[in-house]
């Protein structure tokens, strides 16, 4: 199969994991590949083929022909009307129309692409400081989700006690050890959201929007209803290049010339669709993390994967499950069984089982815990008023 040496290198080095949700896959490989691709794309055009063409007077030699479109190529052009009458620019617009993005498209798209990769290399380091293996507790879920229970068994006994061994162990020293893994894990999903809106708003700085970050919806609305760049000025097939011509004699000469930007009808598709993408990815990773957020702040979680023991046990309440939440899971120990949900619903509910049966066994005979009311079972919080002894 066609494959690119330097993106398989990067994804074989920051591809997604089984600690990576949907969003986490949108933002470092998705959406770091298409920008990637597009900076080969038009990389190829600008520097390959021939980018821009200038119609230079009869006067001009062939070596100042190639001169007038090295110097234009390189230097700033401006767009102006074509069915407006040209006596003199003014200097304001040229300056409002300036085109600047068109040298530096496709190296913005690749410094763009491998921004996309900085928090899961962040999140990998941070991984590699600490001896809480998240890997193994999703793997081995994934091996065992198709086993038979009694071979299941044994492997889930082994997860819950390491999983308890990390989270109440001493971690080597390094300064990620004095941060709890889910607060690491929280600022790197925030660090995505983050880079997904400087991306959105540098793009439009890039191509001279600055006051129009909606410049990709005017754009597709301008094609839909055949408003084309003539009118508009965004990316203008036509140019403007205005050098001085300096001769021997001192006389210097304001020379103005026309350029075609070949390259643009290029960067006017790929752009609108990498300004539509960051949309949907900006869109797609906030519902993301609030839903994540709101999963994993509420105890619904742990009620779900513990609700087989509820069931069988009349005299085991919320406020116990809350109890082993707060002081023996920690969230920590949430985050990882969600990691473990993940892969199998069956092995985090097994893992969570044996886990609270061993907190279980290391609690007094009896228990103070929180009397439920009615109301605070349908709001999903215990009354912290009364409390009642159960025996356990």
């Amino acid at each position: 199969m066609f494959s690119v040496p330097f993106l398989t290198s990067l994804t074989n080095h920051l591809g997604t994991t089984a600690i990576d949700d949907a969003s986490d896959s949108l933002s470092c490989l998705i959406s770091a590949f298409l920008f990637i691709i597009a900076s080969i794309l038009t990389s190829a055009k600008t520097y390959v083929g021939s980018a821009m063409e200038c119609w230079v007077p009869q006067t001009y030699s062939g070596e100042w022909g190639e001169f007038a479109e090295n110097y234009c190529f390189l230097k700033d052009t401006y767009w102006y009307p074509v069915k407006e009458e040209m006596i003199e620019i003014p200097d304001y617009h040229k300056e409002r129309h300036r085109l600047s993005y068109y040298q530096w498209s496709s190296m913005y798209m690749a410094m763009a692409g491998i921004a996309f990769m900085i928090p899961k290399f962040l999140w990998k380091m941070a991984q590699s400081y600490t001896d809480m293996s998240l890997i193994y507790f999703c793997d081995t879920a994934n091996t065992i989700r198709t086993e038979t229970a009694e071979k299941r068994r044994e492997k889930v006994k082994e997860m819950a006690t390491f999983m308890h061994a990390k989270l109440t162990s001493v971690h080597a020293p390094s300064c990620f050890t004095t941060i709890p893994m889910y607060i690491v894990y929280g600022i790197i999903k925030v660090l995505y959201l983050v880079i997904a809106c400087v991306q959105f708003c540098a793009l439009g700085y890039f191509l001279g929007q600055k006051k129009d970050l909606f410049w990709g919806w005017t754009l597709f609305w301008n094609l839909m209803n055949g408003v084309t760049w003539e009118t508009t000025g965004l990316f203008p097939r036509l140019t403007f290049c205005d050098f001085t011509v300096r001769e021997m004699a001192g006389n210097n000469r304001e020379e103005t010339i026309q350029c075609v930007i070949g390259i643009n009808e290029f960067n006017e598709k790929i752009f609108l669709f990498l300004w539509f993408w960051l949309v949907f990815l900006l869109f797609s990773t906030l519902v993301a993390h609030i839903f994540n957020a709101v999963q994993f702040s509420k105890s619904y979680f742990i009620n779900s994967l513990l609700h087989s023991t509820r069931k069988n046990d009349k005299s085991i309440n919320k406020a116990l499950f809350q109890q082993f939440e707060r002081e023996y899971l920690t969230k920590d120990g949430k985050l990882i069984l969600s990691f473990v949900k993940s892969q199998s619903d069956l092995v985090a509910q097994e893992v969570a089982v044996e886990m609270f049966q061993d907190f279980l066994k290391t609690k007094p005979s009896r228990l103070r815990i929180h009397d439920v009311t009615k109301k605070d079972l349908e709001n999903g919080v215990d009354n912290l008023k009364d409390n009642i002894a159960v025996s356990v």
